[in-house]
C-alpha cells in the first residue's frame, strides 16, 4: 500500500504588487497543480485562478471513471488529464469573451496525478515553464520541459545550457493556456519509489534558485512537504524574490503490509 501527502504555498515575492500564481492540492483525488498567470498580459491572476478552479471542480471525474474495466488506468487517466486541461483552457477563453478587457490573458500549468496501484506511477502534464521535479536518493531531476523560446534554441543546438541560463529572453513562452483554442501540452509518465518527493513550482522559484540549490534546501526536510514548501519559499525570498513564487510538495511513502511482517 502507498500513502501520499502534499502541501502547497504561494508568496507574492518582494517586487511584484500582485500574486498571479495559484495552486491546487487535492490529496483525495491525488491531483496537484501550479498555475502562473502571465505577467505581461491583462488578467494573469484571473486566468490562473480560473484554471485552478476548473481543475478542482473536475477532479472527482478521476474517481468517477475508475470503474471502466475495459481501459487500463494509465490510458484512462491520461485522457482525463488532457480533457481536464482542455476544459480549463475553455473556461479561460469563455471568460475572456465576456470580459473584453481580459482578452489575451493566459497562464502556465503544471499538473500531476498519482496512480497508486499496483505500483505508484505519476502522470505529469505541463504547458509553459512551470516545472515538476522529482527528488530521489539525493538527486533532483526535472520531469517537465520548458516551453520557452530559449529552450527551443537549446534543443536545436543554437544555444548552450549555460548561455540559455543567462539569456535576457529566457522566460519568453512559446506555449500558454488561454491564447489559442487548441491546447498543446506535454505529458510525462514516471514510476515512483518509496521516499520520492515531487515538487511542482512556478518560475518564481527557478529564476532565483538552481536545481542544486533546490536539492540542498529540501534534503533535510524531504519527508515533510509543509517544511519543504516553506524553506524553498524562504530561500527564494532570501535570494531576492523578484517574482511570485509557488511550490507544491508531495511525499510518496510505502506502507508495509502488516500481514507480511513477522
Amino acid at each position: 500500500m502507498w500513502a501520499w501527502t502534499a502541501f502547497g504555498e504561494t508568496d507574492r515575492g518582494l517586487v511584484r504588487h500582485t500574486n498571479q500564481d495559484t495552486f491546487l492540492v487535492d490529496n483525495r483525488h491525488r491531483l496537484w497543480a501550479v498555475a502562473d498567470g502571465m505577467g505581461g498580459h491583462a488578467g494573469g491572476d484571473v486566468a490562473s485562478r480560473l484554471v485552478r478552479d476548473s481543475l478542482a471542480e473536475l477532479a472527482p471525474t478521476l474517481a468517477a471513471h475508475a470503474s471502466d474495466i475495459n481501459v487500463d488506468d494509465t490510458t484512462r487517466a491520461t485522457a482525463l488529464l488532457e480533457t481536464m486541461a482542455q476544459q480549463a483552457q475553455t473556461s479561460v477563453l469563455t471568460h475572456a469573451e465576456h470580459h473584453p478587457a481580459l482578452r489575451g490573458m493566459g497562464t502556465t500549468l503544471v499538473l500531476a496525478h498519482l496512480l497508486p496501484q499496483p505500483t505508484p506511477r505519476l502522470l505529469v502534464l505541463n504547458i509553459g515553464d512551470s516545472r515538476a521535479y522529482l527528488v530521489r536518493a539525493g538527486t533532483i531531476r526535472q520531469l517537465t520541459r520548458d516551453h520557452t523560446l530559449i529552450e527551443e534554441h537549446v534543443r536545436s543546438g543554437r544555444l548552450t545550457p549555460e548561455q540559455a541560463a543567462r539569456h535576457p529572453n529566457r522566460h519568453v513562452l512559446t506555449r500558454a493556456m488561454g491564447l489559442a483554442s487548441h491546447l498543446e501540452s506535454d505529458l510525462f509518465l514516471v514510476d515512483l519509489f518509496n521516499g520520492d518527493l515531487l515538487l511542482l513550482c512556478s518560475d518564481g522559484l527557478t529564476k532565483m534558485l538552481t536545481d542544486e540549490h533546490i536539492l540542498q534546501t529540501v534534503r533535510p526536510h524531504q519527508q515533510n512537504p509543509a517544511r519543504v514548501t516553506r524553506t524553498l519559499i524562504e530561500a527564494t525570498l532570501d535570494a531576492g524574490g523578484i517574482d511570485n513564487v509557488t511550490v507544491v510538495a508531495c511525499t510518496i511513502t510505502e506502507i508495509p503490509d502488516e500481514a507480511n511482517i513477522d
